[in-house]
């Protein structure tokens, strides 16, 4: 099966959907004007997305998967902070009208203000990725998944990266880990089989 180049939409799904922020605060960010505040632990926010996580490789169907994922978004969408949430909501918007350099300027504030953030990165990778700077987005990647190594969406656009880099070995690699994160990570299956049969060969 033949691959064709992601449209704009589907990159930046597949970086990270664009999803509503969480109401509930569940970890706070070091930022110079200290207005993150935080009602629970940073522990008991990984303790959530444990429980999470754990949901998620059990869900029955696609429908509960979806929920699932949903609140794994919320949490890592949630900053802590009402200046932060503003500049990504702003990128968000930017993004949408695919105005990529207002949204290259906003989600650059998010991680120059709150580089503990890891949706601040994957969004700027998301960017760097529409303008074709795989090298910049490789790096973006990479500090996401140092903050969040569960995040499977930026293990899948790594995956994207290099598979469209020649790296096929690597690309199939990063989906397999995606999909081990959420086995019901939306086309990956389809990216996987093709990849295997040029990395490894069809079995004698």
């Amino acid at each position: 099966m033949r691959f064709f180049p992601l449209t704009t939409l589907v990159a930046v799904a597949l970086f990270a959907a664009i999803a509503a922020r969480a109401g509930t605060e569940l970890r706070s960010y070091d930022l110079p004007n200290g207005d993150a505040e935080s009602d629970v632990a940073p522990a008991g926010r990984e303790e959530v997305l444990d429980m999470l996580f754990e949901r998620l490789a059990e869900a029955d169907n696609e429908a509960e998967s979806r929920a699932f994922e949903e609140a794994i978004r919320e949490i890592w969408l949630d900053s802590g902070s009402p200046s932060i949430d503003l500049l990504m909501e702003r990128g968000f918007d930017a993004l949408r009208e695919e105005n990529y350099d207002r949204a290259y300027f906003y989600f650059d504030e998010v991680v120059t203000l709150a580089p503990g953030f890891a949706e601040g990165w994957d969004k700027r990778a998301a960017v760097h990725y529409i303008r074709e700077d795989y090298a910049e987005a490789l790096r973006d990647i990479e500090q996401v998944l140092r903050l969040e190594p569960r995040h499977y969406q930026a293990m899948a656009g790594l995956g994207i990266i290099l598979e469209e880099l020649g790296d096929k070995k690597g690309a199939l690699d990063a989906f397999r880990r995606a999909l081990a994160l959420n086995p019901w990570l939306d086309s990956i299956d389809e990216r996987i089989a093709p990849l295997e049969l040029e990395v490894e060969g069809r079995g004698i």
